[in-house]
């Protein structure tokens, strides 16, 4: 019995007391291992935030935040729960990121399993050469040589065509607004579809006509020419602006467009003054006008108006040969389409006075002769 008692076979202790399987070791306080991070504020300095600290940007509300940063967080709010918001127009809860970056990894397994272990040198790879020759008497190239070609043809035509006018540049030199303006005019009402046609080789026939088109409707405008309203407002900045947009507008109206001159006062200098510019208001008709959306690119790129019909009042500016610069406002009374309306009734009113307001200032105040022309039947 005294054996028996001093094996240990005593009264149990309760669990987990002393040294044996059932001992539990003591919680520690659990250590942060989070690093610091380093970001720049709004001002370039360098900022430290510290475990626990919040971002600056993280105290930013909604409100403020841009369309861009909140397409982002709802992103990566979608890509945390497994399904993606509605994010750039999308909202079938595809990434379609990540399944194009898979269909390329899978592309490149392909490839690389079915590729040759021991490929042939490509310097002795005979055959391999044979088979990558470019044929010179293939059909697609032949038809593509072709198409360059006759490309190329009818815009050296063009050109050619469009510089073939007959007349003098002296007397170019010699013509004052009315003259321009008529000439210009003249090359704005010839007709070009806005339908594209396409030949055998896929080029657009209209090319060498609208080249030709604008190269002779340019010629009437010098290289500083700038179109304002008549209160100052700039329009057409510069002669690239203006390029561009008249190319929209003879590409994009078709056939249609014609532009007729109702009215037309011509001023220009008397015989004694040294001013060798000329000027005329003309009361514009224009049909089937297409133009770039306001604020948007002038080439037409980002969209276009539907056709219209616009009345105008354009007061051009000539000298050297060259129109210099153009003053429009809209002809809301209809001062060039009623009969009723003579000279004197037009010399009244409010849009007369804007323009000669702003051509006393083209001239410095010297005197001018007015003639005044009316061209309704």
């Amino acid at each position: 019995l005294v054996v028996f008692m001093a094996s240990g076979f005593g009264p149990a202790k309760p669990f987990g007391a002393g040294r044996g399987r059932g001992k539990r070791a003591a919680e520690e306080p659990a250590v942060d291992t989070r690093r610091a991070r380093f970001v720049r504020d709004e001002h370039g300095d360098l900022q430290v935030i510290r475990p626990g600290e919040k971002h600056p940007d993280d105290e930013v509300p909604d409100e403020e935040k841009s369309e861009e940063q909140l397409q982002y967080e709802a992103y990566l709010r979608g890509k945390t729960r497994g399904d993606i918001a509605k994010i750039s127009g999308y909202s079938d809860g595809i990434d379609r990121a990540a399944v194009v970056d898979s269909a390329y990894a899978r592309q490149a397994e392909q490839k690389g399993s079915d590729e040759r272990k021991f490929a042939p040198a490509r310097a002795y790879n005979h055959a391999n050469k044979l088979k990558h020759r470019k044929q010179p008497n293939s059909v697609a190239d032949t038809s593509r040589a072709d198409g360059i070609q006759a490309m190329n043809t009818a815009m050296a035509r063009a050109r050619d065509g469009s510089d073939e006018d007959g007349e003098d540049d002296q007397m170019s030199l010699s013509m004052n607004a009315v003259q321009l303006a008529n000439r210009a005019m003249e090359t704005y009402n010839s007709q070009i579809s806005n339908l594209v046609q396409l030949d055998v080789h896929g080029n657009d026939l209209r090319l060498p006509q609208l080249e030709r088109k604008m190269r002779k409707f340019l010629e009437c405008f010098g290289e500083e020419i700038v179109v304002q309203t008549v209160q100052g407002q700039v329009v057409l900045k510069d002669f690239d602006q203006f390029r561009k947009r008249y190319s929209t507008v003879f590409r994009e109206s078709g056939a249609q467009l014609h532009a007729d001159v109702r009215k037309r006062f011509y001023f220009e200098a008397e015989g004694s003054s040294e001013c060798d510019s000329t000027f005329c208001l003309d009361f514009e008709r224009h049909t089937s006008l297409v133009t770039p959306r306001p604020g948007l690119a002038l080439d037409g790129s980002m969209g276009v108006l539907p056709p219209r019909d616009q009345d105008l009042v354009v007061l051009y500016a000539a000298s050297g040969g060259e129109i210099n610069s153009m003053c429009i406002a809209p002809d809301q009374h209809n001062l060039g389409g009623d009969p009723t309306i003579d000279q004197a009734a037009i010399e009244s009113t409010e849009i007369f006075g804007s323009f000669r307001g702003r051509l006393d200032k083209l001239v410095g105040g010297e005197p001018l002769v007015m003639h005044f022309n009316s061209y309704l039947e």
